[in-house]
């Protein structure tokens, strides 16, 4: 089994995600489903969240869990570091708006899924 590696800088984990892509065979000029996970504390801040990334064009999906409310926004886009750079600290500020937390992303890829 291969071993995983903790990674606790945000931006050195996307960039180890976008190069592990790169070495599976994945064309960085190929357009690849991608979900964001964004925690809220309440309902109406989930929907509220949801509702913006709707305007944005995201899809979205609001989840109930345990004293915490989740939404999951997916594109379809062409992965980059600056895409992925800029799209962390959007989610990221939106999420810290409404008293949330972002919780990283995954990529398709033919067959799986790599998850950050």
């Amino acid at each position: 089994m291969e071993q995983m590696e903790l990674v606790h800088d945000p931006a050195t984990a996307d960039a180890k995600v976008l190069e592990h892509l790169r070495n599976l065979g994945c064309d960085p000029r190929q357009a690849r489903g991608i979900r964001h996970f964004i925690y809220l504390p309440t309902s109406d801040d989930a929907v509220a969240v949801a509702q913006v990334l709707e305007r944005e064009g995201w899809d979205t999906a609001v989840e109930e869990g345990a004293d915490v409310w989740l939404v999951v926004a997916g594109c379809l886009r062409v992965l980059d570091e600056h895409l992925v750079r800029e799209t962390r600290a959007r989610l990221a500020s939106l999420a810290a708006a409404h008293g949330g937390a972002y919780d990283g992303w995954e990529a398709e890829r033919a067959g799986a899924e790599l998850r950050i």
